[in-house]
């Protein structure tokens, strides 16, 4: 009989530094498929970045600044899960 134990492993993040703020975002290996999910639109990612900003921040980031924040994770998310530009 084949067995699997799984552990619980530490979350991998993007560290975000804006002002004289740090924010961790979540990579997505790191994610549960529920998270991870509304991803897959411009929506659901900005509504996932607000959730690990403050307030005060949200209310200044511009579409290009979410663009660079999202560019960013992507890269240390491949990076994380040892993918390659290009490979899904």
């Amino acid at each position: 009989m084949a067995v699997l134990t799984l552990k619980k492993k530490p979350t991998n993040v993007l560290k975000v530094n804006i002002g004289d703020d740090t924010f961790s975002i979540p990579l997505m290996g790191s994610l549960t498929p529920a998270e991870a999910a509304p991803l897959n639109t411009q929506a659901g990612t900005i509504a996932f970045l607000q959730k690990h900003l403050s307030d005060e921040v949200i209310e200044v980031l511009t579409i290009d600044d979410y663009n660079q924040i999202t560019a960013a994770w992507i890269k240390a998310s491949n990076e994380a899960s040892g993918k390659t530009a290009g490979e899904s």
